[in-house]
């Protein structure tokens, strides 16, 4: 599982931390909504843990926001806010779940695992004129079947899976090859072949180069 922290308070997000760490949790951490929402703009997080008194905004407005940018990550409000209204506000907001502090650190843990357990995994996605079928590990572009190899498929899945995340390309190397990814060459090949069949053959692109950082599935060129 991996957790983004939102918090500003540094000794509570540390002890957060360290013990999410003792249970084999990794936890990226931000301090500020900017530092925070440039995460998510990069990673997949399995779940946000977000405080709701930050230096540059509110907990609940952000919420509100990810939720209206389709951000679908599940997100627990950690917050001395206690009130029926508090909470209510909240879930209205878009909220997983609601803890109040002080809190014990085994709960957080028990909700967080509920959590990222409880959104299930989308069966097929429609992103402008391509069409995917995760279940039968199928895509279709204006309506032509794409012939998709095993290798560009599964990148193709992971990448819409988070679009229009951009998905590093470490972690697709990863996604591939777990055990003992080959040289940079060969991902850059595969990349090449996906391209040709996903984009060559239609006039926009789907398929983003984010140089330096990774690659994006989108139906804008924006921040192309």
């Amino acid at each position: 599982m991996l957790v983004l922290l939102v918090e500003d308070n540094h000794l509570l997000a540390k002890n957060i931390l360290h013990y999410l760490e003792l249970r084999e949790i990794e936890c990226d951490f931000a301090d500020t909504l900017e530092r925070a929402e440039q995460r998510l703009s990069h990673h997949h997080f399995d779940a946000i843990i977000l405080d709701l008194n930050l230096p540059d905004g509110d907990g609940v407005t952000a919420c509100r926001r990810w939720q209206q940018q389709c951000i679908n990550t599940p997100v627990i409000m950690l917050t001395a806010r206690g009130s029926l209204n508090d909470r209510l506000d909240g879930f209205d907001a878009g909220a997983d779940d609601y803890l109040v502090k002080p809190f014990a650190m085994e709960e957080l843990v028990a909700r967080l695992k509920v959590i990222s357990q409880r959104r299930p995994a989308p069966k097929t996605l429609k992103l402008g004129d391509l069409e995917i079928d995760f279940a039968r590990h199928s895509a279709h572009r204006q309506g032509q079947p794409l012939n998709l190899s095993k290798t560009g498929w599964q990148i193709l899945s992971l990448l819409a899976r988070r679009s229009p995340e951009i998905v590093e390309r470490e972690e697709i190397e990863r996604t591939l090859w777990p055990d003992s990814p080959p040289d940079s060459d060969s991902l850059r090949s595969h990349l090449h072949l996906l391209r040709r069949v996903v984009d060559k053959p239609f006039e926009t692109k789907l398929l983003h180069t984010v140089r330096g950082v990774g690659l994006s599935l989108r139906s804008t060129t924006d921040g192309a």
